[in-house]
Order: structure tokens, then C-alpha cells, then sequence
């Protein structure tokens, strides 16, 4: 059984991930340490769909912010928000088990008001034109980076008060 089982049941997993794809209005997915997804809650944007859909752009655009926003969590020790390659909102939240990083929460999929969309970037990796992009990414959510920090500290928090 992986560490994330043993800190809280699929259960409790799901109802986290549920509320706070509520509250955010973002998909989110439970991590095992590796980056593997174990559960998931909400559906993702007709643009980050149109991303993952194509096996290129879903390595370089959403594995590869993953890995590194991950790896700073972890290092940190504490929740990152940062941008994934896209110029979308990404959120990571590690936990811990004995004091060694057992996976994290992650939720992406809106643009905040202060960023752009990188259409010019997805249109490389995706091979799908720009003008096709521009109309999916009206489609894309917005929030405020401050929500999603908040709600990203809020979690950690209550995730830490279960694994001490």
C-alpha cells in the first residue's frame, strides 16, 4: 500500500480533492510521491484538455511543471503556487509521512488576471493553431493567485495536522 493510504483512506483523499475542486473551481489529483495519479475530482478546461490530449505537449507543458513544482514543495517543504509552461495556475501541496515527502495535492487549470496564456508556446508543442487556442482559452477560468494560495496553505495545513 503506498504512504498516501496509510495517512488518510481513499475516502478522506476523495473528499479533500472534492472540496477543493469546489472552492477553486480546479481540478485537482492526489500525487504519490512519484508524480503517479492515484485520484482525481473535477473536469479540466477545453484547453488544458486540448493540451493532455496530445502525448508531446502533455509531458512538456504539464509533466514537466509537475516535476519541478513538486520537487520545490518537497524541498521547501510547503505549498508552492507558480505558473505551469502554459501560463495557467498551478498549485502543489506536499505531505509528509516519518518526515520524508509521500506525494502531494495538485490543482491547475485558470489563468490569473495578471498573466497571459502562453497560445504562441501551446501552439508549438500542440501543433494546434493559435487562432484555435485563443478561442479555447475564452473558455478558461480566471482567479485570483491570492485564492489559490490561500486555499493551498489551508490544505497543507489540515493534511499536517494528520501526519505531524
Amino acid at each position: 500500500m503506498t504512504d498516501v493510504y496509510r495517512i488518510k483512506s481513499r475516502e478522506e483523499w476523495q473528499e479533500i480533492l472534492d472540496n477543493l475542486f469546489e472552492e477553486l473551481g480546479l481540478p485537482a489529483a492526489l500525487m504519490d510521491r512519484e508524480n503517479v495519479v492515484l485520484q482525481t475530482s473535477g473536469e479540466r478546461n477545453p484547453l488544458c484538455a486540448a493540451i493532455r490530449e496530445r502525448e508531446g505537449s502533455l509531458s512538456f507543458i504539464c509533466g514537466q511543471t509537475q516535476q519541478f513544482l513538486s520537487e520545490q514543495a518537497r524541498k521547501m517543504k510547503k505549498p508552492v503556487v507558480d505558473m505551469c509552461e502554459a501560463g495557467l495556475v498551478k498549485l502543489v501541496v506536499p505531505f509528509f509521512l516519518n518526515g520524508v515527502c509521500a506525494g502531494n495535492v495538485t490543482a491547475c487549470g485558470a489563468v490569473c488576471p495578471e498573466e497571459e496564456i502562453e497560445t504562441y508556446l501551446i501552439s508549438q508543442s500542440t501543433n494546434v493553431s493559435e487562432e484555435d487556442l485563443e478561442a479555447l482559452c475564452k473558455e478558461v477560468p480566471e482567479i485570483e493567485r491570492e485564492k489559490v494560495a490561500q486555499a493551498a496553505f489551508r490544505l497543507f495545513q489540515e493534511i499536517e495536522k494528520d501526519t505531524g
